[in-house]
């Protein structure tokens, strides 16, 4: 499996290929909220609170389901990110 190379918050961070930005968050030490994410369980995306913005993509994206991707530059917290969170945990 080949390496991927990202940023994430402007952070360099390097994973296997496959991985979701979810994963690569966290092997670095970068926080992004979650609740339906369980590491042993396939990536479900219903609680949505994982959205993350990526530069150059229309809207925010689930963090646990969209794969990494070269040169990929992921921002974890936005002011329409922060938004969508609230929404959602008031949905909850």
């Amino acid at each position: 499996m080949g390496k991927i190379k990202l940023t994430i918050n402007g952070t360099a961070v390097t994973v296997d290929e496959g991985s979701t930005i979810l994963a690569a968050a966290l092997a670095k030490g970068i926080y992004i909220p979650h609740l339906c994410h369980q590491k042993d369980l396939e990536p479900v995306g219903v609680c949505r609170l994982c959205m993350v913005e990526v530069k150059g993509w229309r809207k925010p994206v689930m963090s646990c389901k969209t794969s990494v991707e070269e040169g990929m530059e992921v921002i974890t917290e936005t002011e329409e990110i922060n938004k969508i969170r609230k929404v959602v945990v008031e949905l909850l």
